[in-house]
């Protein structure tokens, strides 16, 4: 199933979308023939219009179109995990508390992504401070995965650029330190390209802990979202790594484009997944 991702939101509304914004975007969306998408809480101050409603809307809304949600991510939990004073901080367990407050409205949505962003230490880091920072990582996703396996769903990471974790084998290192081996990844090909990663092995080294897609493109040296076939992503093999690897999960397409270029860029980007998973 070929959906969208939250880009599509921001595309049209800017970062600062609310619930009122998703209700009103999904009609469009389902007027293209798109089947599902991805919720999002991009910043941390709109929380309260989710919780107060604004869930419920998007909920009816979705129902009502025939539009399922692929997964739900936490994108204003990113600042959880940026600097040194945030690692030891325990807030980002109540965050979870409200995500999965508006993720209890979504029945078919199983999984709860975190965007793990560019870490700033403040000062050059020792081997010491790095250590230490790594294991409250571990700390933390330790708590984290419970909460979030004790509401029957499952936890992922998105990573971006110059995330403390390190890339692709960085978050395997993680996965090996955690008391759980059900952390997975939220694989945007964007990220991982412009990070200079090896983009073709990367659904060999995690198989079956790709929990979900952010489908998107660029030329390896900016972090864009362009539409695949807009950038220097051979999509036929990674298409074909992630078949391999035995992904089954949603193809949802990532693409930021100016809100009047959405209907021909959301298309273009759809037909060549489509073309591509189809021949």
């Amino acid at each position: 199933m070929i959906g969208v991702s939250p880009a599509y939101f921001i595309s049209r509304f800017s970062d600062r979308f609310t619930p009122f914004d998703v209700a009103e975007g999904l009609i469009d969306l389902a007027e293209m023939g798109f089947p599902g998408f991805q919720l999002e809480v991009f910043h941390g101050e709109n929380i309260g219009n989710w919780l107060n409603e604004g869930a419920r809307l998007v909920r009816h809304r979705s129902h009502d179109l025939g539009l399922r949600v692929s997964q739900f991510v936490a994108h204003f939990m990113m600042q959880d995990f940026n600097r040194p004073e945030s690692l030891n901080s325990d807030l980002n367990r109540e965050h979870m508390r409200s995500v999965l407050d508006i993720v209890g409205l979504f029945e078919e949505c199983s999984t709860i992504t975190i965007p793990i962003g560019p870490f700033e230490g403040g000062h050059t880091p020792t081997e010491n401070d790095y250590n230490s920072y790594f294991d409250r990582l571990v700390e933390k996703f330790n708590r984290l995965i419970e909460d979030v396996k004790r509401a029957g769903l499952t936890l992922a990471v998105e990573i971006l650029p110059s995330a403390l974790i390190g890339g692709i084998d960085g978050f395997l290192r993680l996965c090996e330190r955690l008391k759980s081996q059900s952390l997975k990844l939220n694989f945007d090909t964007g990220h991982a390209w412009a990070s200079k990663e090896n983009l073709y092995l990367i659904p060999a080294k995690l198989g079956k802990r790709i929990a979900g897609t952010h489908l998107c493109d660029n030329f390896q040296n900016e972090n864009l979202s362009l539409r695949p076939g807009a950038g220097s992503i051979d999509w036929p093999r990674i298409l074909k790594g992630l078949r391999l690897a035995g992904y089954d999960g949603w193809f949802d397409l990532e693409i930021i484009c100016k809100p009047e270029m959405i209907h021909k860029e959301y298309r273009e980007g759809r037909d060549t997944l489509r073309r591509l998973l189809e021949g």
